[in-house]
């Protein structure tokens, strides 16, 4: 590995990797894209490739892992994969940047951090939206006391899934609305509480055809006397929004978890309603710059195990709820 520099590859032609992961990668200032892999859609590779031009492409992620040039893999895979293909990569001794949700239960994510740590290699989950400057605004204006004391928190995600054959909606591979949308949720009101919650109460619907969930409503209440709500769908017009109350003043951003460009803040209190503009760069840029800087030991990375480790634990406790 140069000084500066890491080298990366990339598990699977996702969709998520294509629009956004892939570009903020090329721009990334210490990052290298070393190899792409596919199986089962040599064409799909070859679109890839004309596209982001690695230096490498594998038609199997197998060939991808044994490449000694390779020093990190990004995984977009499918939730269900996540556990299987991050082992695999770290007995490699591959670096791993994997996508939300880490694991689908806590014990997957427990397994896959310490077969990293075995293998003397780093693991982080995805959440770009965390490297934004509008996600560390909000955070740094509810601990500055500018609310109060916080109240409550609310964060509402969703959108009309019509594809009936959309991986999110297959059970065997841990689809649903909260492993899809909810979990961003859930990691910003962690976040923003400063906590884990003592309570979860859940309920939602699950789809009779896909038997995963299309929607659920996640109550938690906090040590610190907090409460807050997730609502996510996979059947609602597209929508976000994010909310925090204090006793002296409340807090609504109104935009995309991961938005680029123009991100705004409304900031209420007694008698006056403020509106702060925070300029928002690629987030993929500054998760896969991050992430490099971890791996290259200049600093930790920006989502710790026990953040991701947290987040699995409240998911599996309300998944438990609306599948019963």
């Amino acid at each position: 590995m140069a000084e500066k520099t890491v080298r990366w590859g990339v598990l699977g032609c996702a969709g998520i990797a294509e629009r956004k992961v892939l570009p903020g990668m090329l721009h990334a200032e210490n990052a290298v894209l070393q190899a792409l892999s596919s199986r089962g859609s040599s064409e799909k590779l070859k679109r890839f490739a004309e596209k982001f031009h690695p230096q490498k492409t594998y038609e199997s992620y197998e060939a991808l892992l044994d490449d000694p040039d390779v020093d990190a893999v990004y995984i977009p895979l499918p939730n269900g994969l996540h556990c299987e293909w991050v082992l695999r990569a770290a007995e490699k001794k591959k670096h791993v940047l994997c996508e939300k949700p880490l694991g689908v239960s806590v014990e997957e994510v427990g397994r896959m951090k310490a077969a990293c740590d075995e293998n003397g290699v780093l693991l982080m989950e995805a959440f770009a939206y965390r490297q934004s400057p509008l996600t560390q605004k909000a955070k740094s204006i509810v601990e500055s006391g500018a609310l109060g004391t916080v109240k409550y928190i609310e964060s509402c995600y969703g959108y009309n899934l019509e594809n009936e054959a959309d991986v999110r909606l297959s059970a065997a591979l841990y689809g649903g609305a909260t492993y899809d949308v909810g979990c961003y949720n859930l990691n910003l009101i962690r976040y923003l509480a400063g906590a884990e919650p003592v309570r979860v109460s859940a309920f939602g619907k699950v789809s009779e055809k896909h038997a995963v969930d299309t929607e659920s409503c996640i109550m938690m209440e906090f040590p610190n006397g907090i409460r807050a709500v997730s609502y996510c769908s996979l059947t609602i017009f597209r929508s976000h929004r994010y909310l925090v109350i204090g006793d002296k003043g409340s807090l609504t951003v109104p935009t995309e978890f991961n938005t680029e460009g123009e991100g705004k803040i409304l900031l209420a209190s007694e008698g006056k309603t403020e509106e702060l503009t925070v300029n928002c760069p690629d987030n993929y840029r500054l998760e896969i710059e991050q992430f490099g800087r971890a791996v290259l030991g200049q600093e930790p990375g920006l989502i710790s195990f026990g953040d991701s480790l947290g987040n699995a634990e409240v998911i599996e406790n309300a998944l438990k709820q609306i599948q019963n």
